[in-house]
């Protein structure tokens, strides 16, 4: 790999220092430079990044191709040469490196930043490179370019120096970066740079301010050129040259600062350890006699099927076909019916798709799910290696080393600390926050992990719990991503709506399972819960549900059953909750679950309603019940809101199979009020409609989303407006503004009128382990204001705690006269939170007394 020497820019004479350490000694900038270069290289090589690079040209549309390629590859090598060059800045080196050589001011460097002027000299040697490149005399030739090509090289170079120019701070637009080029101080430097040298530098080569202004201005032009799926590629381009310079810059820096060599970049080295121990569980055995001995059933003969099993074995034989003979493709679809074994197919798909590969994600929506999934991971692959591989990354668990995990061992936390900064996991379970964040997010730690999405497969499960009005953009943009970074993706779920649609023409998909609706209409899956709708026929009240419960537990002896009963609202749940706990109710064990409860408190809910037989058990709750959660329930209630929601609830009755199962729909509180801006409320598409109650018991769904898609193609896709399709893309993606994209994209709106409090009680986890609220938020208190701690073994101290912590936090609505005792930042601390409860859960006209309303 060819790195341009520091001597074709910077003067060897003069000693240039990029950081000193406690002890004194500085780091010369050169020795810097060749420690991110050591990192790049590996990096490179480790990812796949020449690939991603091939194709990333490939979509530019060069007329002359492999010439321009060469150069775009020196460009995003040489990022990584160039980045620091600014730091020969007097400035920074007078008042940062103490470099006695350096003693004079300089016009247009009044501070001590670094990152503009390393930009400005990056941009200034490629410009003047492709310049260079005209041949005039001799016209056209095989090594030359065009002057189209010209122009887009220049164009590149410019928005690869935008990365180095933000490198230690979050990304910006390039709106908001041509404007800083194009100030006062940008136009002062580069006067004064040809008209004084710059101690330390060779000096510039070809820019001028007439130049920078003319090329900046027509930047709006010249994009206007490019295609959709030529902004997309840039825009995914750039997010990974800055992942990748800030990667090799942090490890190069704790490589100086703290002598820790990083050597592990989080690519999978166990794959054939879980491949063998997956072929070889109990269940893949199954699957494979059933193959020898069954397989295949003609898709006529499916309904012939009487056993479940029989059903999850045709399933996942079909989808691992389908893989295998369509293994080029990006995006694959798999819609099963719940009960189908979605889970164990995508663990082996994407085993499959790992040939070759380098990291497998794992995304869910909830991080109750993604510790529910560890937890079968764990039990699947329980040899103790291939245990450490999997990792679930959130801010529910403590950071923890993959290279190193030596607690005791001096340089654990720094590489620990980066570990989780850049992901450096092979096998990473997480929510779809948390993704989307990788993928879209505008902060700098955002943006740390995402050359970890080379050559990987990601797998997300339970898609349709995305904003609906943001379908269009996830898929093409996913996309987009997948084909430049050489992923394969899975998208899974029960009620899969067809996002190809959205996408037009400019993104396909393959289904995994092309005839679902053979399994979905199969009476095992159709007829496995009974529907009643004869309460939607009724004005209720929470007393008539109460008496409705109460009679469902009134059969003789011998005939016990587990209900569960959703609410929209956690106010109603906590309302009926306490009901029901007055209900005089005979040998009935009461539970309820909300979003409020945390992962230890959830699993100790939902651990004795899955264990206990030949009991009578009523768990109230609210839509996190709905996706994945692993119960078995004999009778369901539920107040209506999205029709996909109601079949994920159906999903936790009658699980099994083994007996019967029934649901009831109740229309009690407004979903608006929890389901804003989502298209699928409007009342002809929920189960006030004769329609959707008879496509949820056919299981027709396709027709459902047909007019989910019809209202969001109609009023985003087709809108030319700020909230249309054409708006985002030409003006948010095309033009590289990433603020505007991360905004756009957030799966979660801000609630700018909440805030974050802690109720300290005392807790007793699952385990027999207690915790104290107050005693833990004073430790958390403590080591945030200890300064004596080095930086990465306070981040990774602070995790622990954090993990601890989260059991007592709840979002509550903004209230400016609430009585707190302890205050850090934004999050408020009341030492007796027990009062706040009432047998085990929030209560809610006593917080409300106090001033207190908790959120929805």
């Amino acid at each position: 790999m060819y790195f341009i020497d520091p001597e074709m820019v910077l003067e060897s004479e003069i000693p240039l220092y990029a950081h000193i350490r406690s002890d004194g000694v500085k780091e010369l900038l050169v020795e810097h430079i060749e420690r991110c270069k050591y990192y790049f290289q590996k990096i490179y090589q480790d990812k796949n990044l020449e690939e991603v690079l091939e194709r990333f040209c490939r979509q530019m549309d060069f007329e002359n191709l492999p010439v321009a390629q060469k150069m775009v590859s020196s460009m995003f090598v040489q990022v990584v040469v160039f980045h620091d060059y600014g730091k020969l800045n007097p400035v920074f080196q007078r008042k940062k490196m103490k470099n006695t050589f350096f003693r004079e001011s300089y016009d247009g460097l009044s501070n001590s930043r670094h990152s503009l002027l390393s930009a400005i000299i990056y941009l200034d040697y490629f410009w003047n490179e492709i310049e260079n490149d005209r041949d005039k005399d001799k016209g056209m030739t095989e090594t030359s370019l065009t002057k189209k090509d010209r122009k887009t090289l220049k164009r590149i170079a410019l928005e690869l120096s935008q990365v180095i120019a933000r490198h230690h701070s979050d990304i910006e637009s390039m709106d908001s970066y041509l404007c800083c080029l194009r100030s006062g101080e940008v136009e002062t430097l580069l006067t004064n740079l040809h008209a004084a040298p710059l101690r330390g530098y060779k000096g510039l080569r070809w820019l001028n301010t007439d130049k920078l202004l003319r090329f900046t201005g027509n930047y709006r032009i010249l994009k206007q050129k490019t295609t959709r799926e030529q902004d997309m590629y840039s825009y995914f381009f750039y997010r990974l040259a800055y992942s990748v310079l800030v990667a090799c810059d942090y490890y190069a820096t704790t490589d100086f600062m703290n002598q820790v060599h990083k050597e592990y970049y989080g690519s999978m080295n166990e794959l054939k350890k879980f491949t063998d121990a997956y072929n070889g569980s109990e269940l893949i055995h199954s699957i494979r006699t059933y193959e020898k001995e069954k397989h295949p059933v003609f898709s006529g003969k499916i309904q012939d099927l009487t056993e479940m099993n029989d059903l999850r074995c045709e399933m996942f034989l079909e989808a691992e076909y389908k893989l295998k003979n369509f293994s080029d493709e990006v995006i694959y679809f798999l819609e099963a019916p719940t009960g189908g074994g979605k889970s164990n197919i995508a663990v082996n798909l994407s085993f499959h798709m790992m040939q070759g590969r380098k990291k497998l994600f794992y995304i869910y929506p909830f991080n109750t799910l993604v510790e529910q999934n560890r937890q079968t991971l764990m039990k699947l692959f329980p040899d103790e290696q291939l245990k450490n591989n999997i990792v679930v990354v959130n801010s529910l668990t403590p950071i923890r080393g993959m290279e190193n995990k030596d607690e005791n061992s001096e340089d654990y936390y720094e590489k620990a600390l980066l570990d989780r900064q850049f992901l450096n996991y092979p096998f990473v379970l997480t929510t779809h926050v948390s993704f989307f964040k990788l993928l879209f997010g505008d902060k700098k730690e955002d943006l740390f992990g995402f050359l970890q999405l080379s050559s990987s497969v990601a797998v997300l499960d339970e898609i349709q719990s995305y904003r609906n009005s943001i379908w269009a953009e996830i898929i093409v943009l996913l996309e987009a991503c997948a084909k430049l970074m050489g992923m394969k993706v899975i998208i899974m779920s029960a009620t899969l709506p067809n996002l190809e649609t959205l996408g037009s023409n400019e993104c396909s998909v393959k289904y995994l399972l092309e005839n679902s609706r053979n399994y979905f209409s199969h009476p095992v899956f159709k007829d496995r819960v009974e529907i009643s709708y004869e309460l939607l026929q009724q004005t209720v009240t929470l007393e008539l549900i109460k008496q409705h419960v109460k009679s469902q537990f009134e059969s003789p002896q011998g005939t016990e059953k587990k209900l569960l009963i959703e609410f929209i609202k956690k106010e109603t749940a906590y309302e009926f909750y306490q009901m029901m706990h007055q209900a005089d109710l005979q040998n009935v064990e009461i539970y309820c679950i909300t979003g409020d409860d945390s992962s230890a408190e959830r699993e100790k809910i939902l651990k004795p309603i899955r264990e206990k037989e030949n009991i009578n058990i009523l768990l109230i709750a609210t839509q996190v019940i709905e996706a994945g959660v692993d119960i078995d329930m004999d009778i369901g209630y539920k107040d209506i809101s999205k029709l996909d929601s109601e079949e994920q609830f159906m999903g936790r009755i009658n699980r099994s199979c083994k007996r019967s199962g029934k649901v009831y729909f109740f229309d009690l509180d407004p979903a608006n009020r929890i389901y804003r801006d989502d298209y699928r409320i409007d009342s002809d598409l929920t189960l006030k409609s004769e329609e959707m109650q008879e496509i949820l018991l056919e299981k027709t769904f396709n027709r459902y989303y047909r007019k989910v898609l019809e209202a969001l193609q109609e009023d985003r896709n087709q809108s030319t407006n700020r909230e249309g399709l054409q708006y985002f893309f030409k003006e948010n993606v095309k033009l590289l503004d990433y603020p505007g994209v991360a905004k756009h994209m957030q799966l979660i709106e801000d609630e700018q009128w909440s805030m974050n409090i802690v109720l300290c009680r005392q807790l007793v986890l699952e385990n027999g382990m207690h915790l104290d609220g107050w005693e833990i938020w004073n430790k958390y208190k403590k080591l945030l204001q200890n300064t004596e701690l080095p930086y990465a073994e306070k981040q990774i101290k602070l995790s622990e705690v954090r993990s601890w912590l989260n059991y007592f936090i709840y979002r509550i609505k903004y209230n400016v006269n609430l009585a707190y005792q302890d205050q850090i930042g934004e999050l408020y601390c009341l030492e007796d939170g027990e009062k706040y409860f009432n047998n085990g859960k929030l209560d809610r006209k006593r917080l409300e007394t106090t001033g207190i309303l908790f959120l929805d």
